[in-house]
């Protein structure tokens, strides 16, 4: 970590940063200024569009967070200084009533800390062990652009933008309705988890319950438990299937852009100072006389904004090219208009402080404005061609491993088909195998009762020939009986002649029967082998194919942050099937349908379970824009309408 010093001891002071999502650590001389502090913070995180952020710190006096000046020397500004060695606790959830609120920095501190997320480890955990002499002071957004998507060119710079952003909407800084911050949420889940599919099919353990989505508002107003709200995200989340973590944060900032407080800082403001008939004694002696907050002043990278009573819908808007000046003395911040040196309007705000802010944010977001419209510097355009030959390469690389990845499916799938067919012929053929078992079982037995008739006709017919004998006997004693037993013998010798017959054909059936028992056994043999050799052809394939799951799982393990040296394939790389792509757009376009489908449900659903007496006023501006059918840039137009003279008699007319 980048550490300036000096050579006394005595001299130093420890400067402790905290930007979204890390903690540095910096020693720097006494004499330093805030832009050599600013300047390590920007060289140790490798951001080079350090003319968005700023650093901000709690003012000792007002107790109120300030802008970090970068002309001044970092002790001459009212910091405080942690004399001793034990960093007092910090609040470590959502119900705490401290006002302390480190990433909440665009407001004031409030009473009350209205985010539904807890701090980081290393800001929430009591008595931390700090050097004596520690300064803290915090990294965050200072300017947003005009168009998000075009004009921010480092990764880093807008992963700090997602950041901040989507704790402005958890905190409800900025107004987001219920259905689009559930759509922020999935997406804010994809950027940070990946594909749903895969993190369900992972053995590591995920608990949603731990994450925060929604701001705390969702869940006052809408008559929807946690459960149900998490069931609507997951199912938003399972559309964004296939996305980075930075195509997804960019879609973040795609659809928070749109929303009508984005980059916005306001402001209290009257048209009138001085003294109250109501004012109290003690307001009167003092020299900060109290003024009736009238108006709201909104300040962004498009101009200035004024509103009346919805803060949704700006009354009147003069953009930056209309502006020429902003000075501000005291309390009292002029307006001078382009064109016309009489064009002027002044107001005040509550304290000299904010009124010094507004400048300041005036006087930048013009600097940006003015640098926006001129010939982009030889640093912007390196910085811009680095960026895009790193893009690029993401892409090829991306290309090649979903290339890669469709190949991958389609061999699974070809798989998978080839075992299902596998398991139906197993199937036939086990079935084919009880069938040849039957038949052979029933032929046994046929046979086995054959060879059971043939004994018994042989038994009778021996019977019968011990009778014809018997007979053969009384002939000789008797004539007549001879005569009667003759013609018993010739019947008994039909009777033989009949049986001996159906003797002989039942022992033929019976070799018969035995033959085809034998061929049943043969083929009942030849189906086991075949069974046999089937089953370690399965067995081969389910080994090559948890082979190839094992190389796409570590092929996929591989860290994203950092950019992968570039590919030099040692042959030449098959070109992309148009089928493919053709199957990917389609899969993607039935996505989107998908999601415009799951949040016009959402809506409805929303509209039916929203409870009218949590409403805010911002949730009826909203709802007001909605039935006329306006939204951010409908609003600004129509408060930009007509001269700049014409706007200005509007605004003193407020």
């Amino acid at each position: 970590m980048p550490v300036f010093s000096s050579k006394k001891k005595s001299d130093e002071y420890c400067c402790k940063i905290f930007t979204m999502d890390a903690e540095l650590q910096f020693t720097v001389e006494a004499t330093a200024k805030g832009h050599t502090l600013f300047s390590l913070v920007c060289q140790t995180i490798g951001l080079r569009e350090h003319w968005y952020f700023g650093l901000k710190f709690l003012d000792k006096i007002t107790n109120e967070w300030t802008w970090l000046q970068m002309n001044k020397t970092i002790l001459s500004q009212p910091l405080h200084i942690l004399s001793n060695t034990i960093l007092s606790k910090r609040p470590d959830s959502p119900n705490t009533s401290d006002n302390f609120k480190p990433h909440l920095l665009r407001s004031p501190p409030t009473s009350a800390s209205n985010s539904t997320l807890s701090l980081p480890s290393s800001l929430s955990s009591g008595g931390q062990q700090y050097p004596k002499g520690t300064l803290e002071l915090y990294f965050v957004v200072k300017f947003y652009p005009e168009d998000i998507t075009n004009e921010l060119i480092q990764d880093i710079t807008r992963h700090l933008f997602y950041l901040q952003v989507k704790q402005d909407i958890l905190n409800m800084d900025i107004y987001c309705p219920p259905d689009t911050a559930a759509h922020l949420a999935s997406l804010a889940l994809q950027a940070k988890f990946s594909d749903y599919d895969q993190i369900i099919s992972s053995s590591e353990p995920f608990n949603l319950e731990s994450e925060a989505l929604l701001p705390l508002s969702c869940f006052q107003k809408i008559e929807l438990s946690r459960t149900d709200w998490f069931d609507r995200i997951i199912a938003l989340w399972r559309t964004h299937a296939s996305l980075t973590r930075d195509e997804s944060e960019m879609a973040y900032l795609k659809h928070a852009q749109d929303l009508d407080m984005f980059g916005l800082s306001f402001f209290e403001i009257s048209k009138m100072q001085g003294a109250n008939k109501s004012n109290t004694l003690s307001q009167q002696q003092s020299d900060q006389p109290s003024i009736a907050a009238e108006l709201w002043l909104g300040i962004d990278s498009l101009g200035i904004r004024f509103y009346k009573k919805n803060k949704l819908r700006p009354e009147v808007f003069f953009s930056w090219c209309d502006i020429k000046s902003v000075t501000a003395h005291d309390k009292k911040v002029i307006l001078n208009m382009a064109g016309d040196k009489h064009a002027t309007f002044a107001f005040y705000s509550a304290k000299s402080s904010v009124s010094k802010e507004i400048l300041d944010l005036a006087t930048g977001n013009h600097e940006l404005y003015m640098r926006r419209r001129r010939e982009e510097s030889i640093e912007i355009q390196q910085m811009r061609y680095f960026e895009e030959q790193q893009k690029k390469e993401k892409l090829r690389v991306f290309a090649r491993e979903r290339q890669l990845r469709l190949q991958a499916e389609k061999e699974r799938d070809e798989i998978e088909r080839k075992f299902i067919e596998y398991q139906q012929q197993m199937k036939e053929i086990h079935d084919t195998l009880l069938k040849y078992q039957e038949a052979a079982e029933l032929l046994a037995r046929k046979a086995h009762i054959s060879s059971e008739e043939a004994r018994l006709q042989a038994e009778k017919a021996i019977e019968i020939e011990t009778q014809l004998e018997r007979c053969k006997y009384e002939m000789n004693r008797n004539e007549e009986e001879k005569r009667l037993y003759a013609r018993q013998i010739s019947e008994c010798e039909q009777i033989i002649s009949t049986l001996v017959n159906d003797s002989v054909k039942n022992r033929n059936e019976a070799e018969e029967l035995k033959l085809e028992v034998a061929k049943w056994r043969v083929a009942e043999a030849a189906a086991r082998e075949k069974l046999l050799s089937i089953t370690q052809l399965n067995q081969s394939i389910a080994v090559s194919t948890a082979a190839q799951h094992a190389q796409h799982n570590l092929a996929q393990s591989s860290p994203r942050t950092i950019s992968p040296p570039p590919y030099r394939p040692m042959h030449r790389v098959q070109e992309p099937n148009p089928n493919d792509e053709r199957a990917y757009l389609i899969e993607k376009q039935s996505k989107q349908a998908q999601l415009a489908l799951q949040l016009q449900d959402l809506k409805n659903v929303i509209q039916s379970k929203t409870i009218e007496g949590q409403k805010t006023q911002l949730d009826m501006d909203y709802e007001q824009n909605l039935a006329v059918g306006d939204n951010k840039y409908s609003t600004i137009q129509k408060a930009s309408s007509g001269t700049a003279s014409k706007r200005m008699a509007m605004l003193q007319d407020l």
